[in-house]
Parts: structure tokens; C-alpha cells; sequence
């Protein structure tokens, strides 16, 4: 999935933790965009740094597989799938700009991530320790990450 396609989506209509409740910052994130189209974001498949991105839902795109072969498990695992919206009102009705990496230089440095011109400010979207972080770049809780702007995505 590309970075472009969240700054072509349009206005963000809704940004929450997708899954099974109670929710923690290790729950993926999912960001409806006005015009219906959803895009998912979990921490990275091959680290726990950085994030990947991709379009549909998190539920189809994890167990989508399972409506067809195991019918049963998939209507369990939707039965008790939900969400939680998350208090970043200052997204709604933003859409996403400029997106750039995101890298975290303290304690060690590596690519967590990107941020993007949102809504008058920028939105952080990072992974770091099996967390999902969606929060405005200039957020207190992100001070200890030395969080620094990279190249653009």
C-alpha cells in the first residue's frame, strides 16, 4: 500500500482502535475516510518498529480468509470485534499532507514511521515496542522519542 493513497483518500471521517476490547496502544488503528474507504495500520511484520498500512479493514484483511474455510472461527472472531474511537478531534474532516518518515533517535535510532500535515498541525503514525502511536507531533508523551522528520515518503 502506498503512503500517496492515504493523502489521496480525501477528509478523514473517523480514526479508532479496531479489535477486541479493552484496548491498549498495541491495537492496530483504522482510519475511515469520508468517501467510505477505510485504511488499517499495525505495527511492522518484521520488527516491532515502524508501521505498515493497508487498505479495507483490519478484520477482512487479517481474517477475511477464514469466512470461507473456517466459517465458525470468522463468525466468532467478528462477533466480538469492535472499536474505540480515538480523542484526536482535531483529525476529523483533515486530510492527510506532505507525508515524510518518521524516525525515533532516543534510545537508539531507527524508522518508526511518518508524519503528515493534518488539520493545522502533524500527525505522528509510529510504531515502537508492539505500540501503535496516532498523535499530534508536538504531543508531550512523545517528547522521550526524540521523534525526527526524515525524507519525504
Amino acid at each position: 500500500m502506498s503512503i500517496e493513497a492515504l493523502t489521496e483518500a480525501g477528509p478523514i471521517a473517523r480514526i479508532a482502535r479496531v479489535g477486541h476490547a479493552p484496548f491498549e496502544g498495541d491495537d492496530p488503528i483504522e482510519i475511515t475516510f469520508a468517501d467510505g474507504r477505510v485504511f488499517h495500520i499495525d505495527i511492522g511484520i518484521e520488527a516491532a518498529t515502524d508501521i505498515r498500512i493497508g487498505e479495507g479493514t483490519l478484520l477482512e484483511a487479517a481474517y477475511g480468509h477464514l469466512r470461507s474455510e473456517e466459517p465458525e472461527t470468522y463468525a466468532a472472531i467478528a462477533r466480538d470485534w469492535t472499536s474505540e474511537d480515538i480523542d484526536l478531534p482535531w483529525m476529523i474532516d483533515a486530510t492527510l499532507a506532505n507525508p515524510r518518515r518518521l524516525a525515533m533517535t532516543d534510545p537508539y535510532r531507527v524508522d518508526v514511521g511518518y508524519v503528515f500535515d493534518a488539520g493545522g498541525r502533524q500527525l505522528a503514525l509510529f510504531g515502537e515496542a508492539d505500540y501503535i502511536w496516532a498523535a499530534d507531533l508536538a504531543a508531550e508523551e512523545l517528547e522521550g522519542f526524540r521523534l525526527e522528520i526524515g525524507a519525504p515518503a
